[in-house]
């Protein structure tokens, strides 16, 4: 059975197997019997007119929409015409099918028709309960619904803030979002503007939730709520600790506050570079070639246990001094030699190399160094001469041979 109060008689006959001769069921609707089953214990057959609401209450000066439902289980198709017989005193009230007035309407086998009924109350109406009949008569039979609505006081202006996590923690490069539900708990829809209490370096934006656009307010109906995104942002710089923070929301009668922190734990932050913030240097094929490097610790939080590595082109060794370094505090530098050897038969031109300084908690930073390759001058000079020599050979050949000529 339906949980909503239904009212109203049988219109259609059942079968005279159950219900014995046609013109007794017919007597039985008209007289508002109760309603007839199939065999079926959980089957009901008839035709109702229902309402979830029967009693209800609205503030002075309200109009009050109430949802109506015809239902039509295993009859034929019947037309009703409908009316509200019985309204409160100065009282107007008007029947709505698909947001138009309507005098009639047909309902189908196994199937239900929504209504609304609309009851708009006189200036200066009083409290108290006001009573209603809405009647829908079809052939032989008409179906009666009584309505209540009571003009009570209104409920006080109300909003309430929560969330399932007001504590969120990460490192100053975290993207921190609290999902808030915002309840407007009062009987009037409003406006909700929104605002954050934040450190000057915090940058807030609201949104609704799995929404993009950025608001600075909501509209909410009356006992309704919903769910509003606080993203929060801050410089890389942040120190490590605890931040409270704050929203606030409020409306023109209401606002409420939620706590909310941010804690927010040291992280490292390594960069490379050569002396003076060069990426450039020199080596000679075969021969050791030294570069200083310099890592620094911009970060909040010390690095620790830190190895370097290099990447360098095929045939070339490398090697670090130190090789590893057991920390670097924040705001501080090391400068790290370097040594290439490059291939006894690189050839003179610029190559590139990668250095990585690598910490323990994940940490990881690299520069790419341009090195220049030369070829030693003791063996430019060498090849030098020997071109010289051949030259003057071949001069001396054909003067040798051509001269006398």
């Amino acid at each position: 059975m339906r949980r909503s109060i239904i009212a109203g008689s049988i219109v259609a006959l059942a079968s005279a197997a159950i219900a014995g001769h046609p013109g007794d069921a017919a007597r039985r609707a008209v007289a508002g019997a109760l309603p007839v089953r199939s065999a079926d214990a959980n089957a009901v057959s008839g035709i109702y007119l229902s309402t979830q609401y029967p009693a209800l209450t609205v503030r002075a000066g309200e109009t009050a929409t109430i949802d109506l439902t015809l239902h039509n289980y295993h009859q034929p198709p019947r037309q009703f015409s409908l009316s509200v017989p019985q309204v409160a005193s100065g009282w107007k009230a008007a029947l709505l099918g698909g947001g138009q007035p309507i005098s009639a309407v047909m309902v189908e086998p196994d199937s239900e028709e929504k209504l609304q009924l609309r009851l708009e109350p006189p200036a200066g109406v009083g409290g108290g309960d006001y009573h209603f009949i809405v009647a829908a008569r079809g052939e032989n039979s008409e179906l009666r619904l009584p309505i209540t609505v009571t003009i009570g006081k209104e409920l006080p202006a109300k909003l309430k803030l929560s969330t399932n996590f007001p504590a969120l923690r990460g490192t100053s490069t975290t993207s921190f979002k609290f999902t808030v539900t915002v309840a407007n708990d009062s009987g009037r829809d409003a406006t909700i503007n929104f605002t954050a209490a934040a450190p000057k370096t915090f940058p807030v934006t609201f949104t609704e939730a799995y929404g993009s656009q950025q608001i600075t307010s909501i509209p909410i109906g009356a006992g309704k709520s919903k769910d509003i995104d606080m993203s929060v942002s801050m410089p890389r710089d942040t120190p490590a600790g605890d931040y409270k923070l704050a929203m606030n929301a409020k409306s023109e009668a209401a606002s409420a506050q939620l706590p909310l922190s941010i804690t927010i734990f040291g992280q490292p932050r390594l960069s490379l570079s050569g002396e003076g913030g060069r990426l450039s240097g020199e080596a000679y094929a075969g021969k050791p070639s030294p570069l200083t490097v310099v890592l620094r610790n911009d970060g909040t939080e010390a690095a620790r246990d830190i190895e370097f590595s290099a990447t360098a082109p095929e045939g070339w060794k490398t090697s670090f001094d130190p090789k590893e370094l057991p920390g670097l505090a924040v705001g501080k530098s090391q400068s790290v030699q370097v040594t290439f050897v490059p291939s006894e038969r690189a050839i003179a031109g610029d190559y590139q190399t990668t250095i990585r300084a690598n910490a323990a908690d994940g940490q990881s930073e690299s520069a790419d160094f341009r090195i220049t390759v030369q070829t030693p001058t003791l063996w430019t000079g060498l090849i030098g001469i020997a071109f010289i020599a051949i030259a003057l050979l071949v001069v001396v050949f054909a003067v040798a041979r051509y001269g006398r000529r």
